[in-house]
């Protein structure tokens, strides 16, 4: 069983140690739905305008979503590497290691400089998340997911762990409900998990608000973002974008009528196709 790493074996680039405050790890899949994005961007954001530092693993999906959010936010976050920390994986996200540097944060690894990534390295890695963060919080995680790993080693340190519920047909939540089967705290908002850092006592039900970079959240004016997940091609239901969404059917519906009274989109079969101006679509005239 992987063991974290001793303070003084943790090597870093950037602001460490990290100004004081609770920390809070958020991971989760690689691979994940808007709506596990959208839940990891809002909540990193909305812990971080509080204080909080905002941990993670600098991988795609989940982990780039909540450093992110809590860069968005203005906040501090920290990259905890299964590399080198002169070596950025995935390269795909060397700009984002790049905007945390800026922003006060750091990358954080217990490897040797120009240690490549190698699979062994993660869980490793996911212990170090956990032993840095005073809560984890897991967002999405199929059986057998890495984020499963960072929630065993948390329970192990001591620490609190907390999951945010998914859709029931998604492979992608069967690790969440299992954590919450467990005991886990259960994530609607960030006050949950302030609520376990002992900094809020009172835990409301409302839920989090969408991140307005994904186009999920119903405008007061202008471009409604469900245009972009529709298909100028291809009809979509709108029960399949309400659980793609994560997003209430009603809602769905609500946005969808408004958008086809003012020529946005128009019905195909049972689903809806985004119109051009002039109410033209590929799939046919509208």
């Amino acid at each position: 069983m992987p063991r974290p790493p001793e303070p003084e074996d943790l090597r870093a680039r950037g602001r460490w140690p990290p100004p004081p405050g609770r920390r809070v790890a958020i991971v989760g899949s690689r691979r994940p739905s808007p709506y596990g994005e959208a839940v990891a961007e809002r909540l990193a954001a909305d812990l971080a305008a509080t204080g909080v530092i905002v941990v993670s693993g600098l991988a795609l999906g989940v982990d780039a979503a909540a450093h992110e959010g809590a860069l968005a936010a203005g906040g501090c976050t920290i990259a905890v590497l299964g590399t080198g920390v002169d070596i950025v994986y995935p390269r795909a996200n060397a700009d984002l290691a790049a905007r945390i540097l800026a922003a006060g944060g750091a990358l954080v690894s217990q490897f040797p400089d120009g240690t490549p990534p190698q699979r062994a390295n993660f869980p490793r890695r996911n212990w170090a998340i956990a032993a840095l963060s005073d809560v984890v919080v897991v967002v999405e995680a199929a059986e057998g997911s890495g984020a499963l790993i960072t929630a065993e080693a948390a329970l192990a340190l001591d620490r609190e762990v907390m999951a945010v519920p998914g859709s029931v047909f998604s492979p992608l939540s069967v690790g969440c409900h299992q954590l919450l089967r467990d005991g886990a705290g259960l994530v609607q908002n960030a006050r949950d998990v302030l609520a376990a850092l002992g900094a809020q006592q009172e835990v409301l039900d409302d839920p989090l608000k969408p991140p307005a970079s994904l186009g999920l959240e119903a405008p007061a004016g202008g471009r409604d973002g469900l245009l972009q997940h529709l298909s100028d091609a291809l009809m979509t239901e709108p029960g399949t974008l309400a659980r793609k969404l994560g997003l209430p059917l009603p809602e769905i519906m609500s946005r969808l009528t408004a958008l086809e009274m003012a020529g946005a989109v128009g019905r195909r079969g049972a689903g809806y196709v985004r119109l051009a101006p002039g109410g033209i679509s590929r799939a046919g005239v509208g």
